[in-house]
Order: structure tokens, then sequence, then C-alpha cells
């Protein structure tokens, strides 16, 4: 038993050493003949997707390459002349080899049907869960297999993309690419409705558990959308094709209080594969900051101080979101699938600001306390639709994509606040008080249509096209109400607006790409025209519009160019260029209100940014091991800031146009297995940022150095369970009108195997010493300001899952080992 434990090890790290290689390299070898097949299921005489064929040369059994079975069960490789013992294996069924001999006769040779046989013994009694490598590299994309980190299993997406290399989340939720915010975020390769208008909160209802892994694409080809200055994360949800039922159940619980579960299911059978999740989590947060503002005035060089506040904010929150998620892919003939998918979120959030102020007059003598406490509450119901049909051709590589989906996002929120005001801290008799509400409604419509084609020639070329349309339409009604002595409310015009923000993007890209051996390139252009309407309705109820209606036309060129020294060493040359549109929550009026003296508020005026990227990578592999460098060069112009100003006592801080920016920075990442009980990995992303431009008519000019790093320590305690020690470091850099300190924190997670390997179970904290925040100055005319805040403090969690019916191969036989045999009993061929 323990044997056959050995050699199911060795089976899938050999399968998934495989998987890697495919990924992370270009053909290395100068062949001419084309060998072709197609990997059926013998029992149930299906296709088999995700089959893995090897070819080891002989007689040193030498891998060489090695491809993945398309969803029809066809592959493709290209071999030189020689005698080859090729490899057909996927888990939990007994490996089929098949010797042959290429003579050079004939330049494509077709094998006919591989059959594969489940591995009866080995299912009796081994059970077992697919594993993956944590993170793969290529030197284009980044992925990132959430399953096997121990510290993900009780998170949410937020908490997964905290884990990734060059990914930065700050304590708000906002996701930044190497410093940079404009970062695209896609579900499944594709805009969705779990990050439409509000992002953070969707993706907080998105459990780590339903997802598969995340991909970091910084230097995107054409065939993506050009939105996205510092490039594109794409989460990859679960969808299992396995034959037969499988499954998992989540059960989570910590503190400060959440508790939570999700239950995925997939059932293949012949030309269906159905798949459904439901997630429910709720959880509660406790936060809070610190403000310091002084107001002054310069007179004869002196400063004299107007108003010194400092302020204090406690924040209780809960959030509530269910999730589900249903499917099914139905494969028309082998080559032909049709997709279909619904889902549908609904998620609730309350929360109870208490803000202190602590007012000083040093000119007045005079002093004062302020206490303004909010109860506020929403709900943002979203459900999607969608539709696919994916056809493969005999001719290999050759491929046409088609994709419509539909998506209504809504959220309603409102709040009741009471503000009061004493002479002092003693609270012994209120100066006044007053009471306000707040109301927000908005919605979203989304729809999306796109066509992919993708079509080989010559020998190794590839000429890709495609087209997509984007209908983005908004609308926003916002209201602040005050009550007066007679207790009526009447509405504060400054905070009250009516909103529509519409945004279409109508694309055309095409590239070609070809292979020379070791060299590999592609070039394209994408074409982008785009149109983006914002109404400001009755405005201040002063009776008049507000209408902005910008329309553009883009042309968005990359190119990458790929070179492979060796299989273990390959270089990568890119340029791609960039937009990043100002959103609707940039370009929003709306006014956040619980603090009404630190007021954020959107810009209707905004122009696009654009980015030029440049990269130049290295890739280099050992047996345990991998490490990847990366310098780059971005130039941006219409850069956007955050500029805030003062009136009467009152702080508004809203996005602008600012400049240019030219950053140069160098990344490196690294993982390795040190040990058989410690593996390490980690990233560090060192750039500089010089930024230079006009806010309201004062130039500014900033040079400003940032460093990004985390590093992973994963250990194995015997067979009792695994460690995970995650340290965070954000160093600080500097604004135009401000900087941003430093911080630092650190994650731990624990993780045990249960219920004879078919469960696991997991211990979480996050944020282990308290360290965690956000903090900074910021400054303009005849004002400071400095603020440190945290979204939420030290918190623990317990979480629990259960796998149905999966398995996890651990074995592997060598390539002169025996196994199993090909359709028609063995022997060698010669083509």
């Amino acid at each position: 038993m323990h044997l056959l434990k050995n050699e199911l090890f060795f089976l899938m790290k050999h399968r998934l050493f495989l998987m890697f290689v495919l990924l992370c390299s270009v053909q290395l070898s100068f062949a001419s003949i084309t060998v072709k097949g197609r990997v059926v299921n013998k029992s149930t005489n299906e296709p088999m997707e995700y089959a893995t064929v090897s070819a080891f040369s002989l007689p040193d059994s030498t891998l060489v390459t090695g491809v993945i079975t398309e969803p029809s069960g066809h592959f493709t490789m290209s071999l030189e002349k020689g005698r080859y013992c090729l490899h057909f294996q996927y888990m939990g069924f007994i490996t089929t080899r098949k010797t042959i001999t290429l003579t050079g006769e004939k330049h494509q040779v077709d094998l006919g049907r591989i059959l594969l046989a489940p591995d009866e013994a080995l299912l009796e009694e081994v059970e077992i869960v697919a594993e993956v490598s944590t993170y793969e590299m290529t030197l284009d994309k980044r992925v990132f297999n959430v399953g096997k980190d121990v510290g993900n299993t009780a998170g949410n997406a937020i908490e997964v993309l905290e884990s990734i290399p060059a990914v930065s989340v700050d304590v708000e939720g906002n996701v930044s690419l190497r410093g940079d915010e404009g970062v695209r975020i896609l579900i499944d390769g594709k805009e969705s409705g779990l990050s439409g208008m509000s992002t953070q909160d969707a993706l907080r209802t998105l459990q780590g558990d339903m997802i598969e892994r995340v991909e970091v694409i910084t230097n995107p080809s054409v065939r993506y959308d050009a939105e996205g200055s510092a490039g594109i994360i794409n989460i990859i949800l679960k969808k299992d094709k396995r034959q037969g039922f499988n499954g998992a159940v989540n059960l989570r619980t910590g503190y400060p209080w959440l508790y939570g579960g999700s239950l995925s299911l997939s059932y293949r059978l012949r030309r269906w594969n159905l798949f459904a999740s439901y997630g429910f989590n709720h959880r509660s947060n406790l936060g809070g900051g610190v403000n310091q503002t002084k107001r002054f005035d310069i007179v004869d060089g002196d400063t004299l101080y107007q108003q010194i506040t400092d302020q204090t904010t406690e924040r209780a929150m809960n959030r509530m979101g269910h999730h589900v998620r249903v499917g099914a892919d139905y494969y028309i003939t082998d080559r032909d699938i049709v997709s279909a998918a619904f889902v549908f979120r609904y998620g609730t959030n309350k929360t109870h600001p208490i803000v202190r102020y602590s007012d000083e007059y040093p000119q007045l003598g005079s002093s004062s306390y302020d206490i303004r406490e909010e109860e506020w509450h929403e709900t943002d119901p979203m459900y999607e639709v969608t539709l696919d049909y994916d056809k493969t051709f005999e001719q290999e590589g050759r491929s046409l994509k088609a994709n419509v989906r539909y998506f209504q996002n809504f959220e309603r929120s409102g709040s009741d606040i009471t503000e009061t005001l004493y002479p002092d801290a003693n609270m012994q008799q209120s100066l006044w008080a007053l009471c306000q509400k707040t109301a927000e409604d908005q919605g979203m419509r989304n729809l999306q249509a796109s066509l992919d084609y993708v079509h080989p020639f010559a020998k190794k070329a590839q000429w890709e096209i495609g087209a997509k349309y984007t209908n983005r339409m908004i609308n926003s009604l916002s209201a602040v109400t005050e009550k007066d002595s007679l207790g009526d409310y009447h509405p504060l015009s400054d905070y009250c607006y009516d909103f529509d923000y519409n945004e279409q993007v109508a694309a055309f890209y095409t590239s070609l790409g070809n292979d020379w051996g070791r060299w590999s390139a592609q070039v394209g252009v994408r074409a982008e025209w785009t149109s983006i309407y914002t109404n400001l309705k009755d405005y201040a109820y002063d009776g008049s519009d507000s209408t902005n209606n910008n329309q553009y036309f883009n042309l968005f060129p990359s190119a990458h160019l790929n070179y492979s020294i060796d299989e273990n060493n390959q270089f990568q040359v890119s340029y791609t260029r960039r937009i990043r549109r100002p959103g609707f929550w940039m370009m929003s009026p709306f006014r956040s209100y619980n603090d009404n003296r630190n007021i954020r508020m959107g810009n209707p005026a905004l122009k696009p940014t654009f980015m030029d990227s440049y990269e130049l990578g290295y890739i280099h592999l050992w047996d345990k091991a991998s490490f990847t460098f990366t310098t780059y060069y971005r130039h941006g112009n219409n850069m956007i800031r955050h500029y805030t100003y003062e009136d009467n006592g009152v702080y508004y801080s809203m996005p602008v146009n600012f400049g240019k920016a030219d950053d140069f920075g160098v990344e490196a990442v690294a993982q390795g297995q040190m040990t058989s009980w410690l593996n390490l990995n980690g990233n560090v992303n060192f750039f500089r940022s010089y930024t230079r431009g006009f806010i309201q008519d004062q130039y500014y000019e900033t040079e400003s150095w940032m460093l990004f790093g985390r590093m992973v320590a994963k250990f194995k305690v015997s067979d009792w369970f695994d460690y995970q020690l995650t340290t965070h470091v954000m160093g600080p850099h500097k604004e135009p009108l401000g900087k941003r300190d430093g911080e630092w924190w650190m994650d731990m997670a624990v993780s045990k195997e249960v219920f004879h390997g078919n469960g696991t179970l997991t211990f979480n904290v996050r944020d282990v010493f308290g360290t965690r925040g956000r903090g900074g100055e910021s400054w303009g005319e005849h004002f400071w300001q400095y603020s440190n805040s945290t979204w939420n403090r030290t918190s623990f969690s317990v979480n629990l899952n259960y796998r149905i019916n999966e398995q996890n191969v651990k074995r592997n036989r060598r390539p002169d080992e025996g196994g199993g045999d090909d359709e028609d009993g063995g022997g060698e061929e010669m083509y």
C-alpha cells in the first residue's frame, strides 16, 4: 500500500510538471512531423479532455514534449524523425503506452483512437484529490492555483488576491497591480456582474473555495480588452468536467464573528456536463481610524492655526451574501460545445460608524466636542446569464468562440444619522443636535457580445481575429435630507442628484503569430471606439442639467517576442498600449456622508488615461524551483490622482487628471521546494515613479520609490499537518499632494487532512500582530491632514472542506516501467 501511494505521487508529480512546461514554454524542437490522435474512455467511449500525452525519446527515455487533449479528446504534437515511447495518462486511469518510429516518409501521422481504462484497483485502495502547483509562471501570464494554498480555503476573493505576487490590496479592498490601481478584473475571462458597480463588495461575497485559479496578465495581447492601464486579473471559477459525480462541501466560522458554507457539485455523463454551486457567508468587521487636521493662515511668514481637529472613528460592519451558480456544457458533436450559466448574488451590508471630533480654535481660545453616529444599510441583488459556443475544427489549432452575456446589478442603501455638539468632552449639556437621512438607489445593465476566430496556416503560423461590443448603462439617485424644528425633513441640495452613465465600447482586433523553433512572436492591433455619456439632472435642484458626451477612437498595438535558450531558460520582450477609462464611481458626483467633514466625490469631467508598457522577462526552471525576473517601463498620460481641497471647514477629495508619469521597475518571483518539509515562494517589486503635471493651475513634480514584497513559507510537519506563514510588506511612497505610510502584516494558516484524506481542516489567522492599516498625509492650500484607518482587525477562522468522490493521484511510473497497453495490444509501429 505504501509503495502504491508513492507510485501515485510520482505519477501526479510527473503529470503536473508536464502541464507546467506546456504553460511556461514555447516549442523547443525543429520538428517537421505532425503526430495526432484521439484519447477515449474505454468504459464509456467518451472523449477525455485534459489527458496528458507525453513523448519520450528512445532509448534514453528523455522527455521531448507533451500536450493536453482538447474537449473532443484530440491532440496534436510535432516531433522530429526518431524512435519514441508515447505515454497517455489521466488521473485514475491506467497509463497507455505506444512505441512509434518516425522515418520521415510521412509529414503527418494519425494514431487513431487511444483507449484509456479506469484503474479499478487504484480507485478501490486510495482516495484521491487532485493537487496542482500553487503558483505557475510564464513570461506573459502568472497562474495562481487557489486549491493548494492552505491560507485561502476560508477566505474570499479579496483575501485570495492578497496572496498573489505583484498584486496589492489595501484595507478598503482596492486592488492594484505593481502600484497602479488601473486593473481590469475579469471573471472567467469576461467582465461579470460579480465585479460590477461595487467591485470590493462583490468580490467579498465570492468565497475562495469557489475559485480554481487566478491569472495575472501584466502585458496582455490584443485578444484582451485594452481597458486596464496596469493589466488584467482574471478569476477562473471551478467547473469540474470529470466523469461521474463530484463535489465539495465547505463550512467555516471565526472571530470577529463569521460563519458560512458552500456546496459545489458537478455531474458528467456522455455529452452533458452539469455544474452548480451555492455559497453563503456572514462576516462582521471591527474597524476604525484616527484623523488629525490643521487649518491655518500664513500672515507675515507666521503660521496662525484657525482650527485643530482630532478625529476618531469606530466602525462595526456586518456583511451577508448568497451566491448561486448553475450551468451546463453540451457537446453537440466532439468539436461543438454549447455552454450556458446563470449566476445570482444577493448581499446585505450594515455599518454602524461613530465619528468623534475634538476641535480647538486657538485664535478664539475655545473648543468643542462633536459626535456623529450613523446606521447604514444596503442590499445589492445581481443576476447574470451567459451563453457560449466553442467550435474546434479538424485542422489543429483552428477554433471559433462566441459569447453573449447580460447582467444586472441593483444597489439600494439608506441611513439614519444623528449628530450632537457639546462644548467639551464631558458631554454634560449639548449645544445643538440634528437628524439626517440618506437614500441611494442605483441600477446597472450590462450587455456584452464577442466573437473570436483562430486560423493556423503555413507550418506554425497563426492568425487571430475577433470583435466585441459592450454597453453599460447606470442610473444613480441620491438624496440627503435634514430634519427641521417642526420634525419635517428637507433636502440638502448640495448632496442630492440624479446621475445617468452610459458607456459603449466597440472593438475589433487582429494578430499574427509564428513559431520558429526556439523563437516565437506575435504582433497585433486592437481598435476600440468608445462613447461615454453622462447626464447630471437637476443638480442641486436648480433646474439645470449638466451633460457630457465624450467619444473617441483609439488603436492599441501589442508585440510579444519569445526566445528559449533551452527548456530551462527563456526570455520574452513585450510591448502593449493600454487605456484606463474613468468608470462610474470616478465620474459619479456621489459624496460619502457618514463623515460630513471629509467627503469623497467623483468628477464627471475626467478623461481616460493612456499607458505604454514595455517588459523584458526571464524565467529559469530547476527540478524543484523556478525564478522569474522582469524589468519594466511604463509611460502614462492623463494620469488620475486624488486631489483634496478645503471649503468652509469641509475637506473634499476627488479624482483629477494629472499630467504624465514614468515608472521604471524590477520584479522578481521565486519558488522552490527547499526540503521535503519546506517550500518557499516570494516576490519583490521595486520601482521608481516620476510624475509631473498641473492641479488647479499649480505645477507639481514628484519622484517616489516604491517597494512591495511578499514571502510565503510552507512547512509540512510529518503527516500531521501543514503550516503556512505569509508576510506582506508595502513601502511608503509620495504623491503630488501627499504621501502614504508603509505597512506590513503577517498571516498564518494550519491545515490537516481528515476523514481518511477526504477532508481538510484549516485554521486561519489574518493580520497576526494587528499591524495592517492605511495611513498617510495630505495637504493643500491652508490645511494639513494625517489619517490612519483599518477596515478589519486581527481575525481568526476555522474552515472544513469535504470532498465528494474526488480523486487525487499520488503515484507515477517511470518511462521504462510497465503499464497499460494501447488499443491494438502494444508493439512498435513505423511511419
